[in-house]
Formats: C-alpha cells, sequence, structure tokens
C-alpha cells in the first residue's frame, strides 16, 4: 500500500513542478504586479508543504492501521499532521489565485489531484 501511494503522489508533484516552471518562465513574458508575484509564490512554497505533509499523513495513518471501514487507527503522527495538512493546503489553493495563466491552472489542478490522491488511497483500501 505504501508504494501505491507513493506512486500516486506523482501526479500532484509532477503539476507542481510543471506549475513553478511555467510560472519561472512566464515571469518575463508577463509582469505581475510586486504583491501578485508574491502571494504565488507563497502559494507554490505552500504546496510543496501540503503535499510533504499528505505524504507523511498518509504514511503514519497506514503505518497505526487506519481504515476506512470505521475503525480508529492507533494514536500516531498523523493525528497532529492533520489540522497543518488541512490549513496548508487551503491557503495553497487560494494563493494559486494570484498567478496567471497555465501556472494557475496548474496549481488548481493540483488541488483537485490532491483531492483524488487523498480519496484514491482510502478506496483503494476497501479490499
Amino acid at each position: 500500500m505504501y508504494t501505491i501511494s507513493a506512486i500516486l503522489f506523482i501526479l500532484p508533484w509532477s503539476l507542481l513542478f510543471f506549475s513553478w516552471s511555467s510560472f519561472r518562465r512566464s515571469e518575463f513574458a508577463v509582469r505581475l504586479p510586486r504583491w501578485r508575484h508574491t502571494l504565488f509564490s507563497v502559494g507554490l512554497v505552500v504546496g510543496v508543504v501540503a503535499t510533504v505533509l499528505n505524504m507523511a499523513w498518509n504514511y503514519s495513518w497506514l503505518r497505526h492501521g487506519g481504515s476506512p471501514h470505521g475503525m480508529g487507527a492507533a494514536p500516531g503522527l498523523w493525528q497532529r499532521l492533520g489540522p497543518f495538512l488541512v490549513w496548508t493546503f487551503f491557503a495553497a489553493t487560494v494563493l494559486s489565485v494570484f498567478g496567471k495563466r497555465t501556472a494557475r491552472v496548474l496549481m488548481i489542478a493540483w488541488s483537485v489531484s490532491m483531492c483524488f490522491v487523498f480519496q484514491f488511497i482510502y478506496m483503494l483500501q476497501f479490499d
């Protein structure tokens, strides 16, 4: 299950990488106001943090016996990471609105892919 969840996270990581590279390439073509540039840059960094936290949360939850069948997992790191994961995800999603063109679309796709990965890991455990 750990390998499958790691493979699933390739999609959000690649979208985040392409968003970052698109943002850097478009810096020279389209001049954003300084405040939008700063907010989107912070959104990209927060997106990286949210992805790392999501991976750590899923690993800890799976490691401590998490189950989608209503059974609670044993106490662990996943409990402390939960609120940080949610807030960083929402912060990155909101800050992605300040980007321009392809970078913005890729960050919104990153948000959707994070939700997909998060739910798909639970669906895989139902067997």
